[in-house]
């Protein structure tokens, strides 16, 4: 008879890694896919809640619900649904204690702008300028930002890929974003004078 060995979780792909949890209910199992994409939900977390401990509480409840939920649904693709999942519960606790949050748009990220892969396609001038942008970027945040928002690699790719600590992924992702937002903003308003 022959025995079967099975790739360790960390080798296995997400949907190898959710059909197995749905199978044997193995914490570990979920565990090793929700530590894939821990930062991205603290990042969804601190977006809605502006406060750090209130996000690092929230990861920890969205994995509790994980227990549970995963074994619910019929998940085809992990990292968008846990990304909804992470935004209904931030909304879900806000609405229970009744507090409303106010989007300044000039502070949001445009999805059209930082996220080209989602929604809509930019349109051709902003397109161009967001190639333009991304070329002022540093190295590091060019590589980052690129592999995080177009190629969707988590926190923890990114820094077996580059050899970089954790930290120093995250900040150059944040500092990326925020030079990308400020070099469309400036592109925005030069296309708008041009008119």
């Amino acid at each position: 008879m022959f025995k079967i060995f099975k790739r360790r979780p960390q080798q296995q792909t997400d949907a190898e890694l959710v059909a197995r949890y749905q199978d044997s209910s193995d914490m570990d199992v979920l565990g090793v896919l929700y530590e894939r994409y821990v930062e991205l939900v603290y990042g969804v977390c601190l977006k809605y809640f502006k406060d750090s401990g209130l996000a690092e509480d929230a990861v920890m409840n969205i994995f509790e619900e994980l227990t549970t939920k995963v074994k619910k649904h019929d998940i085809q693709n992990f990292r968008p649904w846990l990304h909804v999942l992470a935004k209904n519960h931030c909304l879900m606790q806000l609405r229970k204690k009744k507090i409303t949050i106010s989007f300044d748009p000039q502070l949001m990220h445009s999805q059209e702008v930082v996220h080209p892969t989602y929604g809509e396609a930019p349109k051709n001038g902003e397109s161009k300028a967001l190639k333009g942008c991304i070329e002022k970027l540093s190295d590091n945040q060019k590589q980052c930002v690129t592999w995080f928002y177009l190629e969707e690699k988590s926190y923890k790719d990114i820094a077996q890929m580059t050899n970089l600590e954790l930290g120093k992924v995250r900040s150059y992702i944040q500092n990326g974003r925020r030079n990308l937002r400020n070099c469309m903003e400036e592109a925005q308003l030069k296309m708008k004078n041009e008119k």
